[in-house]
């Protein structure tokens, strides 16, 4: 259960979101790049930082069994200027071997107003033109896609109801994070249960970076979903990083699309 292209998208999150439309297919890959970066519209400056978005669901079965799934990494960049770069390596049930695995870059670039989604195997690099930023600041606070503060206000006894702490704050891979946790419940038979489901997430942000270090989610139905930002690095990236390399076909797309791993769609 991954968030940071979903939450990046997450976050992460997003810049980058999905882009749903028709366009250009791309062998052995269908449209839709879901990075759980952390992008936003309004780019935040003055914050370098690089690393590595690790993914991974641990379920629980009933004799106690632990069944470990790797969901997923991706690398994060942004530079000083508050531009992004996503690395996205492809699933790894599809290709065992890391090297052979394909590999998707989104690159987000507020300064030239235009982004770049970038096929490896093939050295494309789909470029967009990006619409003219609204006057403003870099946003300081959390995404609004936060889980509410508050639990609902019981209106029905099947209705799932939602309570959110704040925690205190955490050093999290060498930054200061501030962190909430909710915990929503499911009634007996709000889903067919025979007894209350209790789900607990917890997500911490950094206040310094503005993004997402670490989201975990424990489900009775599906197991612990944990989603982490590593091996954090505050140096300048380099800027070459934020543009295709000179010897990728750059093709424009003046829709809007997306790329998904799989195979293309006829």
């Amino acid at each position: 259960m991954t968030r940071l292209a979903s939450l990046l998208a997450l976050g992460c999150l997003s810049g980058f979101g999905q882009y749903s439309g028709k366009g250009n297919t791309i062998p052995g890959i269908s449209k839709s790049l879901p990075i759980s970066a952390q992008s936003r519209s309004t780019p935040v400056t003055g914050a370098p930082y690089s690393g590595e978005i690790v993914s991974e669901t641990v379920q629980t079965l009933a004799d106690g069994t632990h069944i470990r799934h790797a969901t997923g990494s991706t690398k994060v960049y942004r530079d000083s200027f508050g531009r992004t770069r996503q690395e996205r390596s492809g699933p790894a049930d599809q290709a065992p071997n890391a090297t052979e695995r394909p590999i998707l870059i989104a690159i987000l670039d507020p300064v030239g107003q235009v982004k770049y989604t970038l096929e490896v195997r093939g050295k494309v690099a789909y470029r967009q033109m990006l619409l003219a930023p609204a006057a403003g600041t870099a946003v300081a606070s959390r995404p609004s896609s936060e889980p509410v503060s508050q639990a609902a206000p019981i209106t029905d006894l099947k209705t799932p109801q939602s309570v959110k702490d704040q925690l205190k704050n955490q050093i999290i891979e060498g930054v200061l994070a501030s962190g909430t946790r909710t915990i929503t419940t499911w009634p007996e038979g709000s889903v067919g249960n025979d007894g209350p489901i209790i789900v607990v997430q917890e997500s911490w942000w950094s206040m310094e970076l503005k993004v997402w270090v670490l989201q975990k989610t424990t489900d009775p139905r599906s197991g612990e979903s944990t989603e982490k930002l590593t091996n954090i690095s505050r140096s300048e990236p380099d800027q070459s990083l934020f543009q295709p390399p000179p010897d990728y076909t750059i093709v424009d797309e003046k829709g809007s699309f997306t790329i998904m791993w799989g195979r293309a769609q006829q």
